[in-house]
C-alpha cells in the first residue's frame, strides 16, 4: 500500500472495469487412500525447486495402529500416490506426529515420533527420528535419531524448520518437542550437515520454581514450534506458564526463547502474551488448544525479518459461548517487542459469539504474502457443531488479513471423528501383530494442518469425514482477489467524534491495489456524502458535518492496477454518530460554563494551595505549557478581568493532547497529560498543592510573579512580613529567605542592603515596584 489518499470525481469512478466475484470453493480430492481406518495430523511443502512437486505427511491408522503416512503429487496437484513409511525405515513399531519441511535445494526432511506401547516403561520407550529426500520424495533414507539412547523419558511433539536465508547458518535443520515425564522440558537440537548427525539437546525451555507459592516444579509446556529469522536468529515458541511469584498468580502464555548464535545458545525464556483457553473442548468434543504456529519474512521485500505467531485463542469477555478465535501477533524487532494482536477470522467477535476457530496452520510466501488456514464453524449455522476449512491471506505484513475464504466442500462432521475397533491383526502385514486399540488420543482429529505455498500458489491438506471416516484430503488455488473486509468503525458501532478513520483489510498485492472508499447517508448509496479513492487501506472522515442521532453507511471497492479489475463491493457497515464527549479548556469546575467567575475562583484556590484539583486537568493548563501555576491564573485573569484577547477564537486551545483528539476549544480525551509533582526537597511533611512552586503552603520551586515575598506566604502577597523577615536575617541571625530569588529585589543576583532599601522605597516611599520574577 501507499499512504497517497485522493478524492475522485464520480465520473472518474464509474470508469469500465471488470468486477472479479467472490472466488469459489476449490476442488478438494483425496490425498490418503481409501481405508476404513483414521489418517489425520496433516503437514504439507511444496518442492523450492519444482513446484510441480508437493509432499504431505499425515498420522495414518491403515494397520489398526499409528503409522505414518507420506502422499506425493506431481504434473497435477489433485493426483496424490501414498505409502507408508516401510519397516526398515522405522526405529520402534509405532510412529506418530509427523512433519515436515525442505531446504532450499528441494531436500525433504520427515521427522517422526517412534515409540514402542509394548515398552516396559513409557518413560524408555520413544525416539525423535529423522527421514531424508534428496530426490523430490521419490525415495527416503533413514531413519536418523536426535539422540542416541532412549530414555528415561518421552519425548513428544516435535516440530522442525530449516534455515533458508542463505546466511551464515544456511541449511541448518532445527527441531524442537516437549520432553516428559512430568514437569516438561522444552528442548531443541540441530543438525548442520543436513540431517546425517545431530549435536548435544539444548534445554530452551526449563521447568518453572513455584516453590515460592508452595507448587514445586511446573512444566515448560508443550507445543514447541522452530522458526528462523531473516537474520539467521533461531526462534522457538510454545505455550506454556507464567508464573507470578508475588502474587502466585498464573496464567497460560505463548513464551518465546532465541539464539543468535544458529542454535547453538538460547536466551532465557521470554513471555510474548497470555492467553486463555488452552487444552479446552469446544462443540463435538473435539480439544482445542493454544499451540502457536509461526512463520517468518526470510524473502528480502518490505517485510522482511518479521516474525508472525498465529493461535487460537477464547474470549473471555464472551460469557455465553466462550468461542476461539485465531489471533496473529508479529514481531518487526526480532521478538523484542509484539504487536497487538489482529483476529484473522472474519466473523463476529465479541459478546454473544457462538462460533470457534481452531488448529490454525500459517506460511509465509515467497512474496512475504501470509496464508494461514484453520477449521471453523461458522458454517453451521444452527449449532456450530460442524466445521470447514477455512484461508484468509495478508499483503501488508500481518497488520490486516482479507475476507476469509472457505476451502473444504463439504463440512467436517465431529460425529464421525470415531476410535477405531480395529483390535486384531491383519495376516497380510507383519506389522499388525501387535496389537492395540488404535486411538488419536489427540481430540479426536488431532492438532494440526497443514499449508504450503509457491508464490500465489496453495496447497493445504486437512481431516475430512465426507466418507464418515477421517480422511486426509486436500486443495489447490491461486490466492484469490477478494472484496474487502471493512475493520472500523465496525457494523453497528456507537462513533462519539467526527474525526474518525474509516479503516479495511487489503486485498491485494502492495503497489498493485488501490480502492474506492464511498460513504453515504443511505443505505443503497443514491447519494455521498464523500467518495474517495486511494492507494491506501484507510481514510480520514473528511466528509460534511455529522449528525448527532444519525446512522451512516460506508463500503469499499477494491481495483488491482495491473489488471484492470476490481473486486466485488465489501460488506455495507453502518454506525450511529452521537454527540462527543468534550472538556473545554477552561472550564477549571466540570460545571459546563467556559470561562466563568467560579472556574477563576477554583483555579486561584488550587494554584494557591487551599481547594481542590480540576477534575479533569488540562482545563485548568491556559496557557498549554503542561503545567498548573500562577501564569495561569495570569492568563484568566487577563482575559476575564481585564478583558484582554489573549485567546484564539476567543478561548484557550487544549495542548499537550494527541492532535486527534483536539476539537476547537476542547478535547475529547479526559486525560491529555498527568502533572508532575513539584520536588519539595527536605519540606518535613510537605505535599504537592497544584504546580511545581507550592507544597503544602509555603514555596519550593522557584520565584512566583514579582520579587519580595522573602517569607515566602502564601498569595505571593509583599507586605510588612516581608520587610521584617529580611531585616531579621540581615542583621539578628534569623532564617533565610526561603527563595533567594524572592529576596534579590532588584535584580542584581546579590542579596545585600540595597535590596533592603529597596524594599523599603518601594513600600513607603513610591519606589518602583520589584523586578518580575526570572
Amino acid at each position: 500500500m501507499k499512504p497517497a489518499t485522493t478524492l475522485i470525481a464520480l465520473g472518474i469512478m464509474a470508469l469500465a472495469v471488470s468486477a472479479a466475484a467472490q472466488p469459489p470453493i476449490p476442488l478438494n480430492y483425496r490425498i490418503s487412500s481409501f481405508a476404513p481406518e483414521l489418517q489425520n495430523e496433516e503437514q504439507i511443502w511444496t518442492c523450492p525447486t519444482d513446484s510441480t512437486v508437493i509432499i504431505a505427511v499425515w498420522r495414518d491408522f491403515r494397520l489398526g495402529y499409528r503409522q505414518v503416512g507420506i502422499g506425493r503429487s506431481w504434473l497435477a496437484n489433485d493426483f496424490w500416490i501414498d505409502s507408508l513409511i516401510h519397516p526398515s525405515m522405522q526405529v520402534l513399531s509405532r510412529q506418530s506426529d509427523p512433519c515436515l519441511t525442505v531446504d532450499n535445494d528441494g531436500n525433504f526432511y520427515l521427522c517422526v515420533l517412534d515409540y514402542e506401547p509394548s515398552a516396559t516403561t513409557i518413560w524408555d520407550s520413544s525416539y525423535i527420528s529423522v527421514l531424508r529426500s534428496t530426490d523430490k520424495g521419490v525415495s527416503w533414507t533413514g531413519p536418523v535419531t536426535l539422540v542416541d539412547t532412549v530414555g528415561p523419558y518421552f519425548e513428544d511433539k516435535q516440530f522442525t524448520v530449516v534455515d533458508r536465508t542463505n546466511g551464515p547458518h544456511s541449511g541448518n535443520y532445527y527441531v524442537a518437542w516437549a520432553r516428559f515425564p512430568n514437569p516438561t522440558r522444552m528442548m531443541f537440537v540441530r543438525s548442520t550437515d543436513g540431517a546425517q548427525t545431530f549435536e548435544d539437546t539444548v534445554i530452551v525451555g526449563p521447568t518453572q520454581d513455584g516453590s515460592a507459592c508452595g507448587w514445586g516444579e511446573l512444566d515448560a509446556g508443550q507445543f514447541a514450534c522452530p522458526a528462523v529469522g531473516s537474520d539467521g536468529s533461531v526462534y522457538v515458541m510454545w505455550i506454556g506458564g507464567d508464573l507470578d511469584t508475588t502474587t502466585c498468580d498464573y496464567f497460560t502464555a505463548l513464551k518465546m526463547a532465541k539464539s543468535t548464535d544458529g542454535g547453538v545458545s538460547f536466551a532465557d525464556p521470554e513471555v510474548i502474551r497470555h492467553t486463555v483457553g488452552n487444552w479446552g473442548t469446544v462443540d463435538g468434543g473435539v480439544n482445542v488448544y493454544n499451540q502457536p504456529v509461526v512463520a517468518t519474512d526470510v524473502w528480502g521485500g518490505t517485510h522482511d525479518g518479521n516474525i508472525y505467531v498465529a493461535y487460537a485463542n477464547m474470549d473471555p469477555d464472551n460469557w455465553e459461548f466462550q468461542d476461539y478465535n485465531i489471533e496473529m501477533v508479529r514481531s518487526t524487532t526480532g521478538g523484542a517487542t509484539w504487536s497487538d494482536p489482529v483476529y484473522i477470522n472474519d466473523d463476529y467477535i465479541g459478546v454473544g459469539a457462538p462460533y470457534d476457530q481452531f488448529h490454525p496452520w500459517l506460511i509465509c510466501n515467497e512474496e512475504g504474502t501470509l496464508v494461514c488456514l484453520w477449521y471453523d464453524q461458522r458454517t453451521d449455522v444452527i449449532n456450530h457443531f460442524q466445521f470447514d476449512a477455512f484461508a484468509a491471506y495478508s499483503f501488508d505484513g500481518g497488520a490486516t488479513f482479507t475476507t476469509n475464504h472457505r476451502i473444504s466442500e463439504i463440512s467436517i462432521d465431529p460425529g464421525s471423528l470415531k476410535l477405531s475397533g480395529r483390535t486384531t491383526p491383519a495376516p497380510d502385514d507383519p506389522r499388525m501383530e501387535i496389537t492395540g486399540k488404535r486411538s488419536p488420543q489427540a481430540g479426536l482429529i488431532a492438532e494440526y494442518i497443514g499449508v504450503t505455498a509457491f508464490n500465489d500458489h496453495i496447497n493445504a491438506t486437512w481431516t475430512d469425514t465426507r466418507h464418515g471416516n477421517q480422511d486426509v484430503y486436500g486443495a489447490n488455488w491461486t490466492i484469490p482477489f477478494m472484496k474487502p473486509r471493512l475493520l472500523s468503525p465496525a457494523d453497528g458501532a456507537s462513533v462519539a467524534d467526527s474525526a474518525f478513520t474509516f479503516k479495511w483489510s487489503t486485498s491485494w498485492k502492495q503497489y498493485d491495489d488501490y480502492y474506492r472508499l464511498e460513504f453515504s447517508e443511505d443505505s443503497l448509496f443514491t447519494s455521498y456524502l464523500f467518495v474517495a479513492g486511494t492507494a491506501s487501506n484507510q481514510v480520514p472522515n473528511y466528509g460534511p458535518p455529522l449528525v448527532p442521532g444519525e446512522d451512516y453507511f460506508w463500503r469499499v471497492k477494491a481495483f488491482r492496477t495491473s489488471v484492470g479489475d476490481s473486486s466485488d463491493y465489501s460488506e455495507i457497515y453502518s454506525f450511529y454518530y452521537t454527540a462527543p464527549t468534550c472538556f473545554a479548556t477552561g472550564d477549571v469546575n466540570d460545571d459546563g460554563a467556559i470561562l466563568s467567575v467560579s472556574d477563576l475562583t477554583y483555579l486561584i484556590d488550587y494554584v494557591e494551595g487551599t481547594g481542590p484539583a480540576p477534575p479533569v486537568p488540562y482545563s485548568a493548563d491556559m496557557n498549554g505549557d503542561c503545567q498548573i501555576d500562577h501564569e495561569d491564573v495570569q492568563m484568566y485573569e487577563d482575559y476575564f478581568v481585564f478583558g484582554m484577547s489573549v485567546f484564539v477564537n476567543g478561548f484557550p486551545v487544549p495542548s499537550c493532547c494527541e492532535v486527534s483528539t483536539a476539537r476547537g476549544a476542547c478535547c475529547t480525551a479526559e486525560d491529555c497529560f498527568n502533572l508532575t509533582p513539584g520536588n519539595c526537597g527536605e519540606l518535613v511533611g510537605a505535599v504537592y498543592q497544584g504546580d511545581f512552586n507550592y507544597c503544602y503552603l509555603d514555596p519550593c520551586g522557584g520565584c512566583i510573579g514579582l520579587r519580595g515575598n522573602v517569607d515566602g506566604d502564601v498569595g505571593d502577597s509583599i507586605d510588612i512580613s516581608d520587610l521584617v523577615y529580611m531585616v531579621d536575617w540581615m542583621f539578628n541571625g534569623g532564617p533565610a529567605p526561603l527563595n533567594d530569588e524572592e529576596a534579590d529585589l532588584n535584580g542584581d543576583d546579590v542579596i545585600d542592603i540595597a535590596d533592603l532599601v529597596y524594599l523599603v522605597d518601594y513600600m513607603f516611599t513610591g519606589g518602583p515596584a520589584p523586578l518580575a520574577c526570572p
